[in-house]
């Protein structure tokens, strides 16, 4: 018996230190070549291109092989040995990759949640921070990201090759789609906002339950919650 839990133990805090990892900084050093820092399996959130589906708002269907990169936010496809993104990404309805369905809102963002309550997850590989080297070596983070807005993403972001150090991190964000279509950060003052006639049971609810408004578990246990009210 003691066995088994030792062995659950070192699995439970393997799977711990897996997860650290996964969601660690990465940092491009200056004069590194972005793509040299994000092989295949960083950047790609399914192990290989998987058989799926795009559908658009005009009701055509289009069976292809899928991908969701990461690094750059898009649904990828392979046509004759080439990897394309989706190009009229306003007039898709949704994509599905295996068992994954995504919709596109200014971005795409994978259904975790169907229902009444559906939850949205805008999984993404962004720029954390700008490091740039001061006297004597010393690193300054006092560079702002936003003051990067005009770096070449999209595609281009591959070849990039910063002057300063760049740090990126896998940034889960999760967001509830309302009656009328809108995204809601999945936050509790939101949430309040959104079941004001509920209140008092979803208050006793996050007494009740310690809710981690960054952990997938948790919006999904949320999501059960209120879909039951």
């Amino acid at each position: 018996m003691k066995k088994a839990i030792s062995i659950i133990s070192v699995v439970l805090l393997i799977f711990s230190s897996m997860q650290a990892q996964y969601y660690k900084r990465i940092t491009v050093e200056a004069g590194t070549r972005v793509i040299e820092k994000f092989p295949p399996y960083e950047r790609y959130l399914y192990p290989r291109f998987t058989d799926g589906q795009v559908f658009m708002k005009t009701g055509v269907v289009s069976p292809a092989s899928l991908n969701y990169n990461l690094l750059l936010g898009e649904i990828e496809f392979v046509q004759d040995r080439d990897t394309l993104v989706i190009a009229r990404k306003k007039d898709v309805n949704i994509v599905t990759i295996d068992q994954d369905t995504f919709i596109y809102k200014t971005t795409y963002l994978k259904l975790i949640h169907s229902g009444t309550v559906k939850v949205c997850l805008r999984d993404k590989i962004v720029l954390k921070d700008i490091v740039k080297k001061g006297a004597m070596g010393t690193a300054n983070r006092t560079s702002s990201v936003d003051s990067y807005s005009s770096l070449p993403l999209d595609g281009k972001i591959y070849e990039l090759v910063p002057a300063d150090d760049m740090e990126f991190q896998r940034s889960p964000e999760f967001y509830i789609l309302n009656s009328s279509g809108e995204l809601v950060e999945f936050r509790k003052k939101n949430i309040l906002n959104l079941y004001p006639d509920s209140e008092a049971e979803i208050q006793k609810y996050l007494k009740s339950n310690k809710v981690n408004f960054d952990s997938q578990e948790d919006i999904l246990r949320f999501a059960d919650f209120l879909a039951a009210l």
